[in-house]
């Protein structure tokens, strides 16, 4: 008996997982294929020695850069109707980072150096969390409901357009009796998840060229938009064409040729299957990020390096991890008590206590690395050598954040695993019929853009942390850092309450506003609460006011530093 309960609910939980683990390995292919690629285009004289001189390294990136991001925003771009304007700083920012690691990429000290490059600061650890979950996800593939299937729609998952087909068959009048004539277009009724037809005259749409063939009755088709034939997949209805292309014939029995538009709206069969194409895009664009920096900034990355396996080597870091794992596992078989929207709570707790795990550690950190430094002149030996104090500051909160990113991604990993089971676990606690395995999936791909708004959010503060650190000790700042948190997440409803009192309130409300980050842009505990789905045009607007941010408050950090006397 216990054998069977095990055999329902084990494929609901393990499908999820494995979707995931199949894109990081899939990223994985797919970054070895490119990088190999590039470390073989480094025999090419002249273009792996590209990057021997930084300044025509540095101009070759940024061309081939914006050549990139030129393309992603044509593609794009116009898709994206009257958000279209937060799409340029996220996809130009990705051509820059293809850019530099394409250059990189093919440079011949890079061919050399990729196996120091895999086994060094933060990547073991990104990689092999990576990895670790991929072998779960393996370990599990014969509990896999349907794993076919669901790799058969990967080919099918639409990464240009919205998956919007639009065909046009223009069909002579048929005088000869009842001729029908082939449509003559071409489309994939395995991936059609909607269908919409519309002709300008009245037609007969049939699978066969004469009656002898037909299978069904020819359909009747009558000119205007109301009379439009709607196909959905979901309704599971027989569709109003033929499955083969070459089957499709139309009757027009008007004197003019006759207009028909089929509009396909094309979706894998399997939707989560776009899960493991966008977590493989995922995984190679973080690669080459690393990969970008490590080469084309190697000072900033050395002092980001030493910073991050300080702190990361460091009790500290050690303990919140512990408490991090101890915390995820433990709200994951916690009665909460809300009457069956339990997972609702367990992903706002889950996530918050990643969030504020990793900002004690942002602040802390920007103590340790920075403060301390400072005060005790450690600081001034690095100044000594070939470092400006422009790369100090950045390679201080680059190593941070790589820091505070391992703790993110190790964390969310675990959270995720849980996370998977969490449905099940609850159905069995009120002795309900096992969730689908769809349901897991849904609970793990909604949970991961909050997390991504979340680190982006302590971006922010580490950032902060990082500029008071130039002048303030840890305690000062941690106390600064945490009300500057806690007015951040008021200033919207501030604002909103300050306009509807007087000027002078107004004002300052507003005031508050330009000073303190507004930090309620990262909070989407609402939507999450909600079971609503945080779409991606979001998380570019977030991603745009953090660049803005981070750049801000880098400057104002150099302004602090720059005549900080260090003797």
């Amino acid at each position: 008996m216990p054998l069977a309960q095990s055999a329902r609910w084990q494929p609901s939980f393990a499908t999820p997982i494995w979707v995931l683990s199949v894109g990081l390995l899939l990223g994985a292919v797919v970054s070895a294929v490119i990088f190999g690629l590039l470390a073989v285009l480094s025999f090419v004289p002249g273009v792996g020695t590209l990057a021997d001189r930084p300044r025509r390294g540095l101009t070759a990136s940024l061309v081939i850069g914006a050549g990139i991001a030129a393309a992603l925003c044509g593609i794009y771009v116009p898709q994206a109707g009257e958000y279209a304007q937060t799409l340029y700083l996220p996809l130009i920012v990705i051509g820059l980072v293809l850019g530099f690691a394409l250059v990189y990429g093919a440079w011949h000290r890079t061919r050399k150096e990729w196996w120091g490059i895999l086994g060094e600061g933060v990547i073991p650890y990104l990689l092999s969390t990576a990895g670790v979950f991929a072998v779960i996800g393996l370990a599990v593939s014969p509990l896999v409901e349907e794993p076919r299937r669901i790799l058969a729609s990967v080919p099918d998952v639409n990464l240009i357009g919205d998956g919007t087909q639009v065909e046009v068959a223009t069909v002579e009048p048929s005088n000869e009796g009842s001729q029908f004539y082939p449509a003559d277009i071409d489309y994939d009724f395995r991936s059609v998840a909607e269908l919409r037809i519309q002709s300008d005259k009245r037609v007969f749409l049939a699978d066969g060229e004469d009656p002898a063939s037909f299978s069904r009755a020819p359909l009747e088709l009558n000119p205007g938009a109301s009379e439009a034939i709607v196909y959905r997949y979901e309704d599971r209805e027989q569709p109003p064409i033929p499955r083969d292309p070459s089957q499709l014939h139309i009757y027009n029995q008007e004197i003019d040729p006759a207009r028909v538009v089929f509009t396909f709206k094309n979706l894998p069969q399997v939707p989560q299957a776009s899960t493991i194409v966008f977590t493989a895009i995922a995984f190679f664009l973080t690669l080459a990020a690393l990969l970008a920096m490590r080469q084309a900034a190697p000072r900033v990355w050395a002092l980001a390096l030493s910073t991050a396996k300080n702190e990361m080597a460091q009790p500290l870091y050690l303990l919140l991890l512990a408490l991090g794992m101890f915390g995820v596992l433990l709200f994951g078989i916690l009665p909460f008590h809300t009457l069956g929207d339990d997972i609702r709570l367990y992903k706002d707790s889950g996530v918050t206590l990643i969030m504020v795990l990793g900002m004690l550690q942002a602040v802390w950190s920007a103590g340790t690395a920075v403060s301390e430094e400072i005060d005790g002149r450690t600081a001034l030996t690095v100044l000594s050598k070939p470092v400006s104090r422009r790369s100090f500051i950045a390679g201080k909160y680059v190593g941070i954040m790589l820091a505070v990113l391992v703790l993110f991604v190790i964390l969310s990993a675990v959270m995720l695993v849980v996370l998977s089971y969490k449905p099940i676990y609850d159905a069995r606690e009120a002795s309900q019929a096992v969730p689908v395995w769809q349901v897991g999936h849904d609970e793990l791909v909604t949970t991961i853009p909050v997390l991504g708004l979340y680190f982006m959010e302590t971006m922010v503060i580490g950032g902060i942390a990082v500029a008071l650190a130039t002048r303030l000790p840890l305690l000062a700042n941690f106390l600064t850092c945490f009300t500057i948190y806690v007015i951040g997440n008021l200033t919207s409803p501030l604002v909103a309450s300050a306009s509807e009192n007087t000027e002078l309130v107004g004002f300052v409300g507003k005031l508050i506003a330009v000073v303190v980050p507004n930090l309620n842009s990262f909070n989407v505990q609402a939507a999450m609460d909600a079971g609503n789905a945080i779409p991606l045009i979001y998380l570019a607007a977030a991603f745009n006011y953090l660049v803005v941010f981070v750049i801000a408050i880098w400057m104002v950090a150099m302004l602090l530093f720059e005549d900080r006397d260090l003797a």
